[in-house]
């Protein structure tokens, strides 16, 4: 029947189509727009307090970029487009780049098992694979859901090699791989570990070398490293009771599911090469928006980024949160547009902001 929805009229009438739903078409943005989409922050003005950055991405071109509150409260240095925040889970993304680079390459194959890149890895049956790593289906624990030695816990300073060790130090996988869907930053500290391996340098520098600097992101970088400082960097604060607010220490550096510093002026950059494809070409691109089918219901997963939908629209997005920091970036394929929004206010609202300026420049559906 065409897609069309039917309603049957009483007393004999015939059988009559509804009006289909159809997006209408995404406009140029401009100053009525951007003044919509900046008030929606300006509670967030004030130099007293942390606050956000924002951007839009239209056809290629970073359209609208501000930064609103404090980078450092203390100093009242405000939030630009050039602050460099912790954007937690979004890093998930380039490490599943590093990933495809290296599968394009021929160094490394989605069907791998992880031992084989791995050898210590647990000889579990049946095996993990890269790809149950990659698409959060391989049943790994979680390490902060095991008890942690020592009467620690895992506030306290870690790093990777420790949160893999306590992940497989387990007997067993939760569940066999994939038979179900279980986010886990496991999946993705060891896929840095796998990249780390296969190119014989620490996975930091080959994000440096082969992803950052081709394509200008001259202010990221995976703090693999606290002494390093951060040039430009907002810290993460949470509220006190009482009033005033308290910075957050970055006390491990853990990163494969997170580590990543990175600004708004850079996260255009990337995000404008998923349509010049200037990082491996047009396969590497395909190769990270596509999906897989395994067990279970969940098929929306991409390379670190999530297929859903937005008034009828295709999107691909993700979130990241981390003490101190919200972060989200939603793509719009269809209509070239992007939206990204950090924060250093540990409300973690960047993702419910974002869904407010996307209600601002995706118009309602139409009748057709």
């Amino acid at each position: 029947m065409n897609g069309h929805v039917l309603a049957l009229a009483l007393g004999g009438a015939l059988w009559m189509p509804l009006a289909a739903q159809v997006p209408a078409p995404v406009r140029p943005l401009g100053k009525t727009d951007f003044a919509r989409i900046d008030s929606i922050f300006a509670p967030y003005a004030s130099l007293d307090r942390p606050g956000y950055a924002i951007g839009i991405v239209q056809r290629g071109r970073l359209v609208h970029a501000r930064g609103f509150g404090a980078a450092i409260v203390a100093s009242r240095t405000p939030i630009t487009p050039r602050t460099a925040f912790n954007v937690a889970s979004l890093s998930k993304q380039f490490t599943a780049a590093a990933v495809a680079l290296l599968i394009r390459r021929g160094r490394l194959s989605l069907a791998d098992e992880v031992r084989r890149h791995i050898p210590e890895f647990p000889a579990y049956r049946p095996p993990v694979r890269v790809e149950h790593l990659v698409y959060m289906t391989s049943g790994l624990h979680e390490y902060y859901s095991i008890p942690r030695s020592r009467g620690k816990d895992w506030t306290d300073s870690f790093d990777v090699a420790e949160a893999i060790r306590a992940s497989l130090a387990q007997p067993a996988p939760l569940f066999r791989p994939g038979e179900r869907w279980a986010y886990s930053n496991v999946n993705y500290m060891l896929l840095a570990e796998i990249v780390a391996r296969v190119s014989g340098v620490p996975f930091a520098q080959f994000i440096r070398r082969e992803i950052f600097a081709p394509l200008g992101m001259r202010s990221s970088l995976v703090h693999d490293d606290l002494s390093r400082s951060i040039p430009d960097r907002a810290a993460g604060y949470n509220r006190v009771t009482g009033g005033g607010w308290r910075e957050e220490v970055r006390r491990s550096p853990h990163y494969g599911g997170s580590g990543v510093f990175t600004t708004i002026e850079d996260l255009a950059r990337w995000d404008r090469s998923f349509e010049t494809h200037s990082l491996g070409g047009p396969a590497l691109t395909e190769l990270l928006l596509a999906t897989r089918r395994f067990d279970h219901p969940k098929a929306n997963d991409a390379f670190g980024l999530v297929w859903g939908q937005f008034r009828g629209r295709r999107t691909l997005w993700y979130e990241g949160g981390d003490l101190g920091y919200s972060s989200y970036m939603v793509r719009l394929p269809d209509d070239r547009l992007t939206v990204i929004v950090l924060s250093n206010d540990g409300a973690g609202a960047a993702a419910a902001h974002a869904r407010r300026v996307l209600d601002i420049v995706v118009p309602e559906a139409v009748e057709r």
